[in-house]
């Protein structure tokens, strides 16, 4: 995976798609898909195997069982910590979030659960197997899982005030850092999806729950 070609090829797809959400707003989620689809392609192409994206049926439970407190903190603490402190003393923050997530739109929470799963492997497929993946041969480990984190942070940008948007990005980072942990300690797609999913599932939970 080490060649100059995989390298170009791995900026320039992050690059588009980058480049496309923010100057074509209403096209999000369609640049959004361009790394999975980039992905998919080339594994085909390349006739790669699923483990090389992350795909490890077989040593899920190991991976669980080596990285449970990973899993906790990214799944459940952080998420629970951080809508507690937002409701005590940034209520602002909660409501900028509140504004984006689905249950505005009237979705019931089984529809909510499926596309969360979805957009939620497509992310992970994006910003641990493509970017951070790639990069760790180029970069290391600890840079690659930094520099997917600040692409991830970007990718989640919404206007807002400046203290808003701040504590938003810095957050959706942090969250990023552990997620990129797991899958650096695991090479387990599945396992930081399981993170990933787990987060967004409980702060989704708590921001509806909790006024």
């Amino acid at each position: 995976m080490k060649t100059n070609r995989i390298l170009l090829e791995t900026i320039a797809v992050m690059a588009v798609s980058l480049a496309g959400m923010f100057l074509f707003p209403p096209a999000r989620i369609l640049f959004g898909l361009v790394p999975v689809a980039y992905l998919l392609i080339e594994f085909h192409l390349r006739k790669r195997e699923w483990s090389e994206l992350g795909f490890r049926f077989t040593t899920l439970w190991q991976d669980a069982r080596a990285n449970w407190l990973w899993l906790v903190v990214a799944g459940f603490v952080i998420q629970s910590v951080t809508v507690f402190w937002a409701r005590v003393y940034f209520p602002e923050y909660l409501a900028h979030v509140r504004e984006r997530l689905p249950f505005t739109t009237g979705l019931g929470w089984i529809f909510i659960f499926i596309i969360l799963a979805i957009s939620i492997l497509g992310e992970e497929l994006t910003y641990r197997a493509l970017f951070q993946g790639r990069m760790v041969a180029f970069i290391g480990a600890p840079a690659a899982v930094i520099l997917a984190s600040v692409l991830f942070g970007l990718a989640h940008f919404s206007p807002a005030p400046a203290g808003i948007l701040a504590v938003d990005l810095g957050l959706v980072f942090i969250d990023s850092l552990l997620y990129g942990v797991i899958y650096a300690r695991s090479h387990n797609i599945l396992l930081s999806w399981a993170a990933h999913f787990l987060g967004d599932l409980i702060a989704l939970i708590l921001m509806t729950s909790v006024h």
